[in-house]
C-alpha cells in the first residue's frame, strides 16, 4: 500500500499525546505516562531537539525526533531518534518521506551527516535505512548503571 503524500511538520503542543501513542509502538514496555514525561522533559530541556510528524488527513501517522549536535570526529550532525511509523502504514513510503524531510532539515542546519540507532532485532528498519543510503560505521555500546525505568 502506498500512503498518500503526507504533511510533514514540526510537532506542536497539541500533537504530543498522539506522538506519545505513536512512540509506544517502539517502546511497548514503557508506560504511556513515563513516555510522555520523558518526551516533555526532552522538549523542555533540550532546545537542539526537534520532534516532527507526518500527517495524513490531519492524523499523525509517523513521528521522529532529531538532535542537532557537534562531535569531534564529524562536526555538526543530525541524529534521527525514535522514528516510528503507524504499523498499518509500514512499507508504504511514509517512513522514507519522513526521513527525506529530516535530512533536508539537517542540511538546512548545516549538518555534515545524519546518524541513527536501530535495535539489532528490528530487521525491517535495517532494510529501510540501507535502502536510503545509511551505512553501518560502528557499534553503539550500552552499559546500564541500574535497571531501566519502564
Amino acid at each position: 500500500m502506498i500512503a498518500p503524500a503526507p504533511e510533514i511538520r514540526e510537532l506542536g503542543p497539541d500533537d504530543l499525546d498522539a506522538a506519545t501513542q505513536m512512540l509506544a509502538h517502539l517502546n511497548p514496555g514503557i508506560s504511556h505516562e513515563l513516555l510522555r514525561q520523558r518526551f516533555d522533559t526532552i522538549l523542555a530541556e533540550h532546545p537542539h531537539y526537534h520532534a516532527f510528524g507526518a500527517f495524513i488527513d490531519g492524523r499523525l501517522r509517523a513521528v521522529a525526533g532529531v538532535w542537532i549536535a557537534t562531535k569531534i570526529w564529524c562536526g555538526r550532525y543530525l541524529e534521527i531518534d525514535n522514528l516510528v511509523v503507524d504499523p498499518e502504514l509500514r512499507s508504504s513510503g511514509l517512513g522514507s518521506a519522513l526521513i527525506a524531510h529530516l535530512e533536508a532539515f539537517g542540511r538546512s542546519k548545516n549538518c555534515y551527516l545524519a546518524v541513527l540507532d536501530s535495535y539489532t532485532s528490528n530487521h525491517a528498519s535495517h532494510r529501510l535505512y540501507h535502502r536510503l543510503g545509511f551505512e553501518i560505521w560502528g557499534f553503539h555500546f550500552v552499559k546500564p548503571f541500574r535497571p531501566l525505568d519502564r
